[in-house]
This record gives C-alpha cells, structure tokens and sequence, in this order.
C-alpha cells in the first residue's frame, strides 16, 4: 500500500512539474510578444514625432494637414498594438501567477499597468490627431497637435517602461535557486 502511495506522489509531482513548466513556456512566450508590442508603440511614436513637429507648428495649413494624416496613420498603428499588448499582458499575468516566482508575477504586473498606461495615452493622443485632421483652420489644427505630441510622448514613456517591466519578467520566469519562489 505505502508503494502505491508513494508511486502516485510521485507521477503527481511529475505532472505537476510538467504543467507548471508548460505554463511558465507561455508565460515567456505572452510576455515577449507584450515587451515586443510595446516597442512597436515606442518606434511608431518616435517615428510620427517628425510629422507632428511639422504639423504643430509649421506656418502652413496645407504642409500641417498633410503631416497630420501621416500621424494619423502611424498613431492608429500605435493604438492597434498597444491594445494586443494590454490583452496580451493580462494574460500574461494571469499565467505568472501559474509560474508561481514573486519576481516575474511582480514585473508582470508593472508590464501591465504600463502597457495599459501606454494604451490610453496612445487613445487619448489618437482623438487628438483626429480632431486636428478635422479641424478647418491652423490654430486648431496646432492646438490638437500640441496636445497629441504631449500624449505620444507619455504614451512613448510608458511603453518603454513596459518594455523594461517585461524584459525583466522574461528573465524572471526561472526556478533556479536564484529567484524568489513562492513555494517558499
């Protein structure tokens, strides 16, 4: 009887071993397709402060609106990824949690409320650039775009914070003996 018992201990330490190890491989997979997500957000924000620069503050209404419509259409890419990454992120957190080490749920975490951060700066800056677009004359047309360069430069912060946060979770999520474990 004591064998039966201790073999089955055994097959369910085993697969429970394997499952907590398969989670943790999704776990990486989730938060490196985030870290990527928001360095897409970081390089579009970094690409379109050229065209909004020229559109907040150029002397023409027809070279503004053009550049308008370029951040626009990079700002709208911007918000498409910062939005895979807020999903992505809660369920990366999510299977942190399956991980079971404090370092990666903690880092996670952060990933996440930065990603949702970046999220709606990028939103917010996005109907910024939209009512510019519409705008009919170049004082209204800066104004939006003065507002949208601040909120892409706090949506560029954000997603780079996040970066870090999930870089840091990725290489969190091991159970040598150098991670906290909360197992413990």
């Amino acid at each position: 009887m004591n064998k039966i018992t201790t073999c089955i201990k055994v097959a369910v330490l085993c697969i429970t071993s394997t499952y907590v190890q398969a989670q943790c491989e999704v776990f990486k997979s989730e938060i490196s397709d985030v870290q990527s997500y928001m360095q897409q957000v970081s390089q579009l924000s970094d690409s379109l402060s050229t065209s909004a620069e020229i559109a907040a503050f150029d002397a023409s209404f027809t070279k503004a609106r053009t550049n308008t419509k370029t951040v626009m259409l990079l700002m709208g890419q911007a918000v498409n990824a910062a939005d895979e990454a807020v999903i992505l992120a809660s369920e990366a957190q999510y299977d942190s949690e399956s991980c079971g080490l404090a370092e990666a749920i903690s880092y996670t975490i952060d990933a996440e409320k930065h990603a949702i951060d970046t999220r709606d700066f990028s939103a917010e800056a996005f109907e910024n650039v939209k009512s510019a677009a519409k705008a009919r004359n170049l004082g209204n047309l800066q104004y939006y775009m003065r507002i949208a360069q601040r909120l892409m430069k706090e949506a560029r912060e954000s997603a780079d914070a996040s970066v870090y946060a999930a870089d840091n979770a990725h290489y969190s999520c091991s159970h040598d003996l150098d991670h906290v474990s909360l197992e413990r």
